[in-house]
């Protein structure tokens, strides 16, 4: 049995702001019901290329270069300002259902909350500043600053050096199983948000915890029944 977490460390889209517009939009400009999901396969799979390589490349101009990489699959043309309609959507997304109440739940469970993001951190604090999740963060932490992309192990550990807290005294919670693979392999806990959209990957470490959204999570911990999996 693992101790009870000290810090909820929570990646951001998908896992606390809705993709679901996102999705629509770029099924439409690439003419695909299935547009979206190799548009966001190649967007993770370049960002872990960078990871791998000498160079860094932020956020938006990777998303930008796999939409076109995408396009070219499936053979449509997208325009530059259609590709920057996009990128503005990234910067407006819905906070999802049940997010705030669980951030609240949390919040009086006495844990420490933080975010954990491979986006801009200026991008993603704005938008907690206008949906009102900020108030319920310690820190928004953006991979930016160490160079590599999550599932990188050393975003983990530099995330929990400006946390000052040991790794296994940190519980991060997504929806990715990339994301939940690097922070085990890291040290973290883990609890997989499981929205029958991605799957695990059978290789990694097993989460600590896996939940259908964040409610659901918060009614575990507030049981007390820490490394418990379903």
């Amino acid at each position: 049995m693992k101790k009870k977490p000290k810090i909820i460390l929570l990646d951001v889209y998908e896992t606390l702001l809705d993709m679901s517009g996102v999705e629509r939009k770029v099924n439409t400009l690439l003419d695909s019901k299935r547009g979206y999901i190799i548009w966001f396969e190649l967007f993770m799979e370049y960002c872990f290329v960078d990871n791998c390589t000498v160079q860094f490349n932020n956020f938006p101009s990777i998303a930008r270069a796999t939409l076109m990489m995408a396009a070219k699959k499936l053979d449509v043309s997208v325009a530059e300002e259609n590709a920057d309609e996009l990128l503005d959507l990234l910067k407006q997304l819905p906070v999802k259902e049940g997010v705030q109440e669980g951030l609240s739940q949390l919040h009086e469970q006495n844990f420490r909350i933080a975010a954990l993001t491979n986006a801009s951190e200026n991008t993603v604090r704005l938008r907690m500043e206008r949906t009102g999740l900020i108030s319920y963060f310690e820190a928004v932490l953006s991979a930016e600053h160490v160079k590599k992309y999550k599932p990188c192990c050393e975003v983990y550990q530099w995330a929990a050096k400006k946390l000052d807290i040991p790794l296994d005294e940190i519980l991060m919670v997504s929806a990715h199983g990339w994301d939940i693979a690097g922070a085990a392999n890291a040290g973290m806990q883990t609890a997989y948000l499981d929205q029958r959209k991605e799957l695990m990957y059978p290789l990694a470490p097993r989460p600590d915890y896996i939940e259908r959204n964040l409610l659901n999570l918060c009614e575990r911990l507030r049981a007390g029944e820490f490394n418990v999996t379903e």
